[in-house]
């Protein structure tokens, strides 16, 4: 307190407060290269040191960047991992998509694959019945809860669903964050969603590339395997005749 007071009245002798003080030295970045003895003579509170010349606090402050670049170095390089080791996942998984011959055994083999390789603890694959009229009636008010009330201007979801949504969707699934995708251009065939144990699995602002481009493949087969099995039963009428 003392010290502020005898700072304010000495600014008031010099006629300069600490504003035009800052300026000053803001507009001439090569003061202190002129004046290094006074650079040296300058000390700063500190904590744990009492006090700290101008030039070490520049250095803890670049140190202090340095770690701070350095972590987020380590947690891009996590990150790219870890894509890499979905995409390998996934790029092993697609061509297995093209032979699967229906629904249900496209939707068991993604769910396999994504729950052993990728800890993911539930997968749904919801047909839209206004598409697709043969499905699940039950999928079509589902589904608009959920673009209604959780991807109203967005066609991927990503983060935690309320109990009775999860419940609906996932069943009794272990599930406490969730990645939503809408299948088709406009989301007309239905949706994608990704069901995981850890509530920070899925989370807003995580990058969605990867999901995409599997909600795309999923687009290209799914009007051929509904073809499929609404004309699997003549085909047998007429193995018969």
């Amino acid at each position: 307190m003392t010290e502020n007071v005898s700072e304010s009245r000495q600014c008031a002798e010099t006629g300069l407060n600490d504003s035009q003080i800052a300026d000053y030295l803001a507009a001439r970045p090569h003061f202190f290269d002129r004046h290094r003895t006074l650079l040296e003579q300058l000390r700063l509170p500190h904590e744990q040191r009492g006090s700290v010349s101008l030039v070490e606090v520049k250095l803890d402050r670049q140190r202090q960047r340095i770690h701070e670049l350095e972590d987020e170095i380590t947690g891009l390089m996590t990150v790219a991992g870890e894509n890499e080791r979905i995409f390998r996942v996934y790029m092993d998984l697609i061509p297995r998509l093209f032979e699967c011959t229906s629904i249900s055994e496209l939707e068991r083999l993604m769910c396999r694959t994504l729950q052993e390789q990728l800890r993911i603890s539930a997968l749904r694959l919801v047909l839209d019945p206004r598409t697709y009229p043969s499905e699940q009636s039950s999928a079509g008010e589902q589904l608009e809860r959920l673009y209604r009330e959780r991807m109203a201007s967005q066609d991927v979801y990503l983060g935690r669903l309320g109990k009775d949504e999860k419940s609906r969707l996932f069943q009794d699934a272990m599930v406490n964050s969730c990645a939503l995708i809408r299948l088709g251009k406009q989301g007309e065939m239905g949706l994608l969603a990704f069901g995981s144990i850890d509530s920070g699995h899925y989370r807003s602002g995580m990058d969605t590339l990867l999901i995409r481009q599997l909600a795309d493949i999923l687009a290209l087969l799914l009007p051929r395997l509904v073809l499929s099995a609404s004309e699997r039963p003549a085909a047998v009428v007429d193995d018969h005749r």
